[in-house]
């Protein structure tokens, strides 16, 4: 088990995750991107040697998935590439041997326990038996096919039980460490890929450029044989190491893999087989090339592209009047904002969502319209065009309508001009109709800021199409879903809807332009 003068080959995202070395790492690699052998096995390895005598919980969905599929890749890199030997270096299921080291915090049943002669042992955790990580005090966790597990039972099952052993491990880095790897394909993946907004980018590529620069020092002290230069570089490298250290101890590392990376380790026929035996191009983009799953298959709006969307900090005018629509329910309020305007650059003029605002409940409407009104008190132009449905004039539950409630929130130097379009249509004929309209390009084309508005645009990227009946519907199951984010559910879509069907079916452009048929509120 000693590996000091073992090499192993590995492609970029595995290497990074290892120089990285975060105390939390979530991987998102493609299938046959090597999570388990060239993700897992060095995390492993590494674990054993610089906490001998630990608990290391290996957790999945099942034991059938960790017995049969992931611990033998795992056994199989470890034996291959580091040398490990069956009953020399660990037993696997059952008792080790008296005479090997024993875990600080001991052991009494092994049936589910991978046991190294270094006295560190690997427990397998089970998410579908209520319990299974209770028995253990371990001291890092390595979680694999995570899209399987449900990110509440990994909190209650898999984190209490990392504890104990702080005085021997409680200055690693990987004292109480969390690492979990999956692919993006698969409806449970969701939590899973949120977890890449707690990465500090900037503190990522601090420990980075410094574990770069340790390695460049250790190569160049080779050179020398002085004692005093010697002695110099160990004091760099060791200030160096300290600093890390801490800076690892709180860091988070996001690996998201990039297409074909691994195609050196296993050809270019692997992936046109992985083509082949796709039941779509979604999947095997989201599947072998690592793409992000945020488009579903079936898209209520096949023709919102890249073309849509749009990055610019510059693109708000304060002399131009803003366009908002609501969606009314308990679980979110949601308010996309629109101008109609040139963006910079552009010899055209579009309609651009350029701001989402929503607050989650039991916050409501009014604050949605706070949160708005104190981003833009300094707006020029205190015009606000309000679209909204029949489903406006439904009652509240303190009996007043949602359009009253949307209205009165608005301090007394704002104009909310009224549009009601009256019943909503039916999502068959949207659907027909957004096609066109989303394809459009030149004057008047849709777009959305990707900086302002990434959780729309991920709501609308992620809203189904469903067949009724020979009738195509808009998949509103994601509202009733307590699991499904809020905000990247169909109720900002649904708005987003009103605001584009008032803009095309009753000429909204004109209606700004020539300031007519405006029911003037404040």
């Amino acid at each position: 088990m000693n590996s000091d003068s073992i090499e192993v080959t590995l492609h970029d995202s595995q290497a990074l995750i290892q120089i990285i070395n975060a105390n939390v790492t979530y991987a998102a690699w493609q299938r046959g991107g090597g999570k388990t052998g060239g993700g897992m096995g060095p995390r492993i390895q590494r674990l054993s040697e610089v906490m001998p005598r630990s608990q290391i919980l290996l957790f999945s969905d099942t034991y059938k998935r960790l017995k049969e599929r992931i611990v033998p890749n795992i056994i199989f890199f470890l034996e291959k590439k580091f040398g490990w030997v069956e009953g020399i270096d660990y037993v696997k299921y059952k008792r080790p041997p008296e005479h090997w080291a024993k875990p600080l915090i001991p052991l009494d049943i092994f049936e589910n326990v991978i046991s190294c002669s270094n006295g560190c042992a690997f427990c397998l955790v089970s998410l579908a038996v209520e319990g299974s990580g209770n028995a253990f005090n371990a001291q890092a966790a390595i979680g694999d096919e995570v899209k399987y597990c449900d990110e509440d039972k990994i909190n209650s099952e898999v984190l209490p039980a990392l504890r104990g052993a702080e005085e021997y491990f409680g200055h690693l880095p990987e004292y109480l460490s969390v690492w979990m790897f999956t692919d993006k394909y698969g409806p449970k993946v969701k939590w899973f890929l949120r977890k890449k907004k707690l990465m500090n980018e900037k503190a990522v590529e601090m420990v980075y450029v410094m574990q770069m620069q340790i390695l460049l020092w250790k190569q160049e002290m080779q050179q020398y044989t002085s004692t005093k230069t010697i002695y110099e570089y160990k004091n760099k490298i060791d200030a160096y190491e300290d600093k890390l250290r801490r800076l690892r101890k709180n860091l988070v590392y996001f690996s998201d893999m990039k297409p074909f990376e691994n195609k050196a380790t296993l050809g270019e026929f692997f992936f046109k087989r992985a083509r082949r035996i796709s039941r779509s191009e979604y999947e095997f983009n989201v599947s072998f090339l690592n793409h992000d799953p945020d488009k579903v298959e079936h898209a209520y709006y096949p023709t919102f592209t890249k073309l849509n969307k749009y990055k610019s900090t510059n693109d708000y005018n304060p002399t131009l009047p803003f366009i908002g629509a609501m969606d009314y329910n308990f679980r979110i309020s949601p308010l996309p904002v629109a101008q109609v305007s040139k963006l910079p650059n552009s010899i055209f003029e579009t309609v651009n969502v350029i701001d989402y605002i929503w607050e989650l409940a039991p916050n409501g409407i009014e604050d949605t319209v706070k949160g708005f009104c104190e981003k833009y008190k300094h707006h020029q132009n205190k015009e606000f065009h309000y679209v909204y449905d029949h489903t406006a004039i439904g009652r509240s539950p303190s009996k007043t309508t949602f359009r009253d409630i949307f209205i009165n929130a608005f301090p007394d130097d704002w104009d909310v001009i009224e549009h009601p379009i009256g019943k909503a249509p039916e999502h068959d004929t949207k659907f027909d109709n957004f096609k066109i309209w989303l394809a459009k390009s030149g004057q008047h084309a849709i777009r959305v800021n990707e900086l302002t508005c990434d959780t729309l645009i991920k709501a609308i990227e992620q809203t189904k199409a469903e067949i009724q009946g020979n009738v195509t519907k808009k998949d509103k199951k994601s509202e009733k879903n307590p699991n499904f984010p809020a905000e990247e559910s169909t109720h900002g879509p649904d708005a987003f809807d009103t605001i584009v069907w008032w803009v095309f079916e009753f000429d909204g452009v004109h209606t700004l332009s020539d300031g007519s048929d405006f029911m003037k509120t404040n």
